[in-house]
């Protein structure tokens, strides 16, 4: 027996153990895997305690083997029930403070496990004997002893069943996989049970850690195959089915773990689908060459019919956790944008009604304002040498049809700039910018930028928000007494937004407001520059504001709603 003993707790140790780093190199800490390594762990070590108690002949070495072996039996049930609120969603009820609360009997215990010669409060007698040729302890319990074993049975109990509870969910995996876990860990502690009643093959030797280990190797093979570290089987049952989308979670290979009842409408599922190949199920709009379609990994749009109408979706495939290198399954979740569609497509329609009208209102304008502007040219032809008032009137009428010409001139352009942006692209400041630059007539006016970094926006129109600021600075800001040297422009150091500026003479605060309305203008220009950029501005769902340069010149302050990848510019 002392051979076959050292045999079972050595193997145990070697195999316990080499589990345990297996699992705890290859999951991450917040995984029910990790913490079930950890388990593992602890009873390897356990077992190693008893090849030490087995091998030793002296009392003061079965002593310190025997004690040894408890910082695994104290450590065991909290470890267990970790375990199982991991397992089962609960672990908003983990902290740190709960976990501390939990090893306040354990360390009690390990106190007076390692006091115990000086005490009779955890063995009331320690008799040193021999069975056979095997030199053992044989011990009488103290109270405290009987006080671990109830801590320690109740945690059992409490983690066990909360395991149980997921033996009666819906998804017939979920229930399938929590059914063997929780028969597989029973066993443990059923033998430990036994041992504390007096069954003891090996005298006063406990076999739960060698039945630990042998009921670990078919959980280690479900925690590899079936997903166990990955998917929690409580989170759907709270969140999952009441989902309106559909979503499939599925393993690397495809096979289907669970799916909501929007998933199962969409293939038409009458009979359980846990454990079918997607592939073999979903709409071909979402395949490609038999397997999920490429475009998944990022954002498929496709039109799938459902209940004999076509439905539009945005179809993509995420990891069940995206902070894992090797993810253990994913997850396809297909949102259904038909009524955004059909709004966009009503939004766009009446965005070209719009510019189509403006064009025509464009167009209609230009008659009577070049025969206004005809008769005003013979009016001055006829009138060799007005009288003074009457060529302040003429100069007026001339102001006004200026006015009325850039206003028909300029209205196609916001009709045209006030619609909402429909497929922006990844632009560098940087560029788009310099390309603003070369288009403006800007003299001697310097371009610097400090920094850039790329966003999302119509790249066309980014443009023409930067040269109607350039063309604003080169109208305002140069020919004064403060004529501008240097545009600047860079990176909102406080958002992903941007900022344009120069060093003139700046705008006035009380102006800042109705500077950015059509036909207000700080000078002599028309007036729709600057409302042309606050249009393409809103057009994006960004926002602009005015202010004051560090030279005290005019800053025109863009943030957007976009992430944005910033680097600085030398």
């Amino acid at each position: 027996m002392h051979v076959a003993g050292l045999i079972a707790y050595a193997g145990s140790a070697l195999v316990g153990g080499l589990l345990a780093v297996a699992l705890l190199t290859r999951y991450d800490r917040r995984q029910p895997a990790f913490t079930f390594g950890v388990f593992l762990l602890i009873v390897a070590f356990w077992a190693s305690t008893y090849v030490g108690y087995l091998v030793s002949t002296g009392e003061a070495w079965l002593l310190f083997f025997s004690q040894l072996s408890y910082l695994s039996v104290v450590t065991v049930p909290i470890v267990w029930i970790v375990f199982a609120l991991q397992y089962t969603d609960r672990e908003e009820w983990l902290s740190q403070g709960l976990v501390l609360l939990l090893s306040v009997v354990p360390a009690g215990v390990l106190a007076l496990v390692w006091t115990a010669p000086y005490h009779s409060l955890f063995y009331a007698e320690i008799v040193p004997t021999t069975v056979g040729d095997t030199a053992v302890l044989e011990t009488t319990p103290g109270i405290a002893h009987g006080i671990n074993v109830v801590y320690s049975y109740g945690l059992l109990v409490i983690g066990t069943g909360l395991l149980a509870g997921e033996t009666f969910t819906n998804n017939r995996l979920y229930r399938r996989q929590s059914l063997v876990l929780l028969v597989c860990l029973s066993i443990p502690w059923i033998a430990n049970g036994l041992f504390h009643l007096g069954f003891d093959p090996i005298p006063t030797a406990d076999l739960s850690p060698v039945v630990f280990v042998l009921t670990g190797i078919p959980l280690a093979v479900i925690v590899q195959r079936a997903e166990l570290a990955s998917f929690l089987p409580v989170a759907h049952e709270r969140i999952f089915h009441t989902l309106g989308d559909p979503v499939f979670v599925i393993t690397d290979s495809n096979r289907i773990l669970d799916a909501n009842r929007a998933a199962r409408e969409l293939v038409d599922a009458t009979a359980p689908i846990e454990g079918a190949d997607l592939t073999t199920l979903l709409p071909d709009a979402l395949l490609y060459d038999g397997q999920l379609h490429p475009d998944l990994e990022t954002a498929l749009e496709c039109v799938i019919e459902v209940d004999g109408r076509p439905r539009q979706y945005v179809g993509r495939v995420r990891r069940t956790d995206p902070d894992l290198q090797d993810p253990r399954g994913y997850i396809l979740s297909l949102t259904d944008i038909t009524l955004q569609k059909r709004q966009q497509e009503s939004l766009e329609a009446k965005n070209e009604q719009l510019e189509r009208l403006a064009g025509v209102v464009s167009h209609d304008l230009a008659t009577p304002l070049a025969t206004g502007e005809s008769l005003l040219h013979l009016l001055r032809v006829d009138l060799d040498e007005p009288a003074p008032e009457i060529e302040r009137s003429l100069s007026d009428l001339e102001a006004v049809h200026r006015r009325l010409r850039a206003f028909a001139e300029g209205l196609p352009a916001l009709a045209r700039e006030s619609t909402d942006v429909k497929t922006p692209t990844d632009c560098d400041l940087e560029t788009v910018a310099r390309a603003a630059w070369d288009v403006v007539d800007t003299g001697d006016l310097r371009l610097v930028v400090e920094s850039t970094h790329s966003l999302r926006a119509d790249a066309s129109r980014l443009q023409q928000t930067f040269e109607n600021l350039f063309q604003n600075c080169t109208d305002h800001a140069v020919g004064g007494r403060a004529n501008a040297t240097t545009v600047r422009v860079g990176n909102l150091s406080a958002s992903s937004g941007f900022y344009v500026e120069d060093d003139g003479p700046g705008i006035p605060t009380d102006r800042r407001e109705d500077i950015l309305s059509f036909g207000v203008s700080t000078g002599g220009g028309s007036g729709y520059g600057l409302a042309i950029v606050r249009t393409i501005v809103e057009a994006h769902g960004w926002s602009l504001a005015i202010g004051d340069a560090a030279d005290g010149g005019a800053r025109f302050e863009i943030e957007t709603a976009s992430h944005t990848r910033e680097s600085n510019v030398t």
